[in-house]
């Protein structure tokens, strides 16, 4: 009986003491958000407003961003919401501390007040990220 009870004993502390070596062996120190390597993109500015464009004009805009994190930002792709949109971004990682831009293109077909999107995709968190801009199309004077 004194067999079963200590083995009962030992197989009940047994799991404590090993989970009690695991950590840092530094001092055991918990790791923050900081600790772990990700790519961070802070913009400078995430929108923009043409003001007023002339209808059929392609007009150009750059989206200048920093990779603050502490580890390779790299941007898969970016999506314009519409056909009337064109974007152009870095296709190699961008290091931590370094600067990157992406390039739109918004061609207006027709006149009016207008607000685009284009989403960017990345292996930084949130992985989707999305720029806006916006303006007026001013229609072309009629010959």
């Amino acid at each position: 009986m004194k067999r079963i009870f200590l083995a009962v004993v030992f197989a009940s502390i047994l799991p404590f003491v090993s989970f009690a070596q695991w950590g840092d062996p530094e001092g055991n120190k918990q790791l923050s958000a900081s600790d772990l390597k990700a790519p961070v993109i802070t913009w400078d500015k995430d929108s923009y407003n043409f003001g007023e464009i002339p209808q059929g004009i392609p007009v150009d805009v750059v989206f200048e961003f920093t990779n603050t994190g502490n580890a390779p930002l790299i941007i898969s792709k970016v999506e314009p919401a519409c056909n009337c949109t064109d974007a152009v971004w870095p296709k190699t990682p961008i290091m931590p501390g370094q600067r990157g831009e992406i390039g739109v293109t918004f061609d207006a077909a027709t006149g009016g007040k207008f607000s685009k999107t284009a989403v960017v995709t990345s292996n930084a968190k949130p992985t989707e990220q999305t720029l806006v801009f916006t303006g007026t199309v001013v229609s072309k004077p009629k010959k």
